[in-house]
């Protein structure tokens, strides 16, 4: 089966919040341009013929639509160029007292403020655009919109049924208590409970990926409990968290050392959740110079 290519060609009303969308973009594995004059648009479209470019984003703001005209001509250029490219146009708008709001309050000046006050630059914009609005895929106004709930818009716009979004990354850690906990966590899980190897004879000096280490801390009665527990909280946690637009979770689990009992949970759940469609590595904190 052909990979579909996408195209999403960003653009609206200055101070809608296209820098912070490219962000997000950027963050589900879009290659993105700013600002991109229409008239080098078609170099920049040859950039999907490259396997490791599935997902490009182009923001076309006001700037570039007064020097180089509309952005209708890059879409039929596109889908010229190329069938297997989905092209989808998202348009940032937000109202007007909103963005006087915005720029008002920042050192930045809106592209047209040169030559009128802000009030009129943001009215003439508005005249400038209206057709483009109209020939929008998808309009998103961001007046009363935080960051979390864009991410969300956003990620329900690349996850439609012509675009789809990269999956969700998972990280899993092993760390030791002793040697302090990390800070940038989603979840975090103790697994100080259980038995520990390190005081049973001939595993000491093994480490969590050792059958034998594993055979020693999955026999204790209330292991298997705890992990289905463990499995099902992580899946529900990655679940909702890909819903709000985050592209990435950290699950840290601890023990003592950081060798035996984190390790093993850490390299089950790696096993496990690798069957799920989901970005996943694995990082064995105290065992890193091993």
């Amino acid at each position: 089966m052909t990979e579909k290519k996408t195209l999403l060609i960003l653009t609206g009303m200055s101070g809608a919040g296209k820098s912070s969308a490219v962000r997000v973009l950027e963050d589900f594995g879009f290659f993105c341009v700013d600002n991109v004059p229409p008239t080098v648009m078609s170099d920049l479209i040859e950039l999907l013929d490259r396997p490791e470019i599935s997902s490009l984003a182009v923001v076309v703001d006001i700037r570039a639509i007064m020097k180089f005209g509309s952005v209708d001509e890059i879409v039929r250029h596109a889908r010229r160029l190329n069938k297997r490219i989905v092209v989808r146009v998202v348009f940032l708008d937000a109202d007007d007292d909103a963005l006087f709001y915005r720029y008002s309050k920042t050192r930045r000046a809106h592209p047209l403020q040169r030559h009128y006050s802000l009030e009129e630059a943001i009215r003439r914009e508005r005249s400038m655009i209206t057709d483009l609005v109209k020939k929008a895929d998808l309009v998103i106004n961001t007046s009363d919109l935080d960051i979390k709930e864009l991410h969300t818009r956003l990620l329900a716009a690349v996850a439609s049924e012509s675009l789809e979004s990269l999956p969700i990354r998972v990280v899993i850690e092993s760390f030791s208590f002793v040697e302090g906990v990390p800070h940038d966590a989603n979840l975090l899980f103790d697994a100080r409970f259980l038995p520990n190897p390190y005081y049973a004879k001939d595993l000491s000096e093994l480490t969590g990926k050792d059958s034998r280490v594993q055979n020693y801390v999955s026999q204790y009665d209330a292991f298997e409990p705890y992990f289905e527990c463990l499995i099902a909280l992580c899946r529900m946690t990655i679940k909702e968290f890909s819903r709000t637009g985050r592209n990435q979770v950290k699950i840290a689990i601890g023990c003592t050392g950081g060798r035996h009992r984190s390790v093993f949970i850490a390299e089950r759940l790696f096993s496990l959740l690798g069957k799920d469609e989901i970005r996943l590595s694995v990082f064995h904190r105290e065992l890193r110079n091993d």
